[in-house]
């Protein structure tokens, strides 16, 4: 149970990161970020960053799906996981679609 909980974590930790930095529903927060600190401060460059954002997405998730691999914690994290699954596998369907 804990590999399988460690592979949805890091699923869900991908995804959330996406979220955060390059998904439209989001755009807000990352404009809001820019107008209250800068283009160039710390905390726009956070808000854009997948690398770094990524971090800070990771640090209560991967805890919680060591210390609780349970049925509950797999069933909250692969919310976002399945989310990203199903994007990525949309994605290819569409760039499969476009080269016929």
């Amino acid at each position: 149970m804990l590999i399988v909980s460690l592979i949805v974590a890091t699923l869900t930790v991908a995804r959330v990161t996406r979220l955060l930095v390059d998904d439209q529903l989001t755009t807000g927060y990352r404009r809001w970020v820019i107008q209250r600190w800068g283009d160039l401060s710390w905390q726009s460059y956070l808000a854009h960053c997948p690398w770094c954002t990524s971090i800070w997405v990771a640090l209560p998730t991967m805890p919680a799906a060591v210390f609780w691999p349970n049925k509950w914690v797999v069933a909250a994290l692969a919310i976002p996981a399945a989310s990203l699954v199903t994007g990525l596998i949309s994605e290819i369907i569409d760039r499969l679609n476009r080269k016929d």
